[in-house]
């Protein structure tokens, strides 16, 4: 009799899961999109870009990107990073960020928040990484013409249920990396050099995203634009985010997913050699003294941390080899620049 109650158990068990998969429709991989509040004037958001690279070290699945405001203004400052400080429900400040565009933190109005302590931040990328998505954001399609500054980009999105509704809608941002511009840091008293990357520079979309028409479960959307002038091409990408718009209630604004492009030329990013300078980097990894070489005449050498801070400067008078003592710097990743008569060459450097 235990016997027979034990396997009538387990059937109604089993059944009970398949109508549970049946039920639940398919997810997709979370690409979560955090977004910093930082800029040039900001003299505590260097340290806090320091922390939020050591809680987002080692994720993959994540995109971040900075708008130019919440502290003053600077010369990255756009429309756009100014309508998305609306999120903060009120005062501004920096540091801040969002994750997802969700309200993790209670004691804030909007889903803006401090740049808290690593622990934190972790919590919060933990926390979104556990919502469900049924949204899928496939790696923007871009073409770009150098010459005519024509950008092509086509962006498909697919869900697995009708989560969809009249307000979800597509928005796609253009970013830039490796914008040089001084930087105030109070960890050292002044102003520095410094590098700014995933800077929001425009909108390929009206400001607040295209709404979406869903057919069969999927929508594309095919865009065209034009880079000005002042726009290196080499460092572009585009970030694609779906999310709900309610413009009456900025805790309803929740990200579905987004997904980001490749470089806008592909042959060139950070952290690889332009296709007009040859350049050697060795040893790598390196305990302390590294050599450059280069097939064109070197004017000068920066290294480069993971926060865009310029560690090293070193004026060269036009060899074509040079020796570098990094052993004053800590462990970790940098990214050493090379400007010769032929143009600019990165490479990525592992210090140990």
């Amino acid at each position: 009799m235990k016997k027979a109650t034990l396997t009538l158990f387990v059937m109604i068990m089993g059944v009970s899961h398949f109508i549970a998969a049946q039920n639940d429709p398919q997810s997709f991989t979370r690409k979560i999109l955090l977004e910093q509040f930082t800029t040039a004037h900001c003299g505590y958001c260097p340290a806090g870009a320091d922390r939020l690279a050591t809680a987002t070290s080692g994720l993959t699945n994540l995109i971040w990107i900075r708008y130019h405001a919440g502290f003053g203004t600077d010369a990255l400052t756009n429309d756009i990073a100014e309508a998305m400080t609306c999120f903060y429900g009120g005062n501004t400040f920096a540091p801040a960020m969002m994750v997802d565009r969700t309200r993790f933190d209670a004691s804030n109005p909007g889903p803006v928040m401090n740049v808290g302590v690593v622990s934190s931040i972790r919590g919060h990328l933990s926390e979104a990484q556990e919502v469900k998505t049924y949204c899928k954001v496939q790696t923007p399609e871009v073409v770009y013409n150098p010459a005519s500054h024509a950008l092509d980009c086509t962006v498909k999105v697919r869900f697995s249920d009708a989560v969809y509704g009249p307000d979800t809608r597509l928005q796609i941002l253009l970013i830039e990396d490796s914008i040089f511009m001084r930087q105030s840091d109070y960890g050292v008293g002044s102003y520095v050099d410094y590098w700014h990357f995933g800077a929001v520079r425009d909108t390929l979309t009206p400001l607040w995203g295209t709404p979406l028409t869903v057919e069969d479960g999927s929508f594309t959307c095919t865009l065209s634009y034009t880079l000005p002038d002042e726009y290196v091409y080499k460092n572009c990408k585009v970030v694609a985010i779906v999310y709900n718009y309610d413009p009456s209630n900025i805790n309803n604004c929740k990200v579905l997913n987004a997904a980001i492009s490749d470089y806008l030329d592909k042959a060139v990013g950070i952290g690889e050699v332009s296709e007009r300078v040859q350049m050697r980097l060795f040893p790598n990894p390196a305990t302390g003294l590294v050599v450059l070489e280069a097939d064109a005449p070197v004017s000068s050498v920066s290294v480069i941390d993971a926060m865009g801070r310029c560690l090293y400067s070193l004026p060269v008078g036009g060899e074509q080899q040079v020796r570098l003592d990094l052993a004053h710097l800590s462990a970790g990743i940098y990214m050493v620049r090379l400007q010769t008569t032929h143009g600019l060459a990165t490479r990525q450097l592992i210090l140990r």
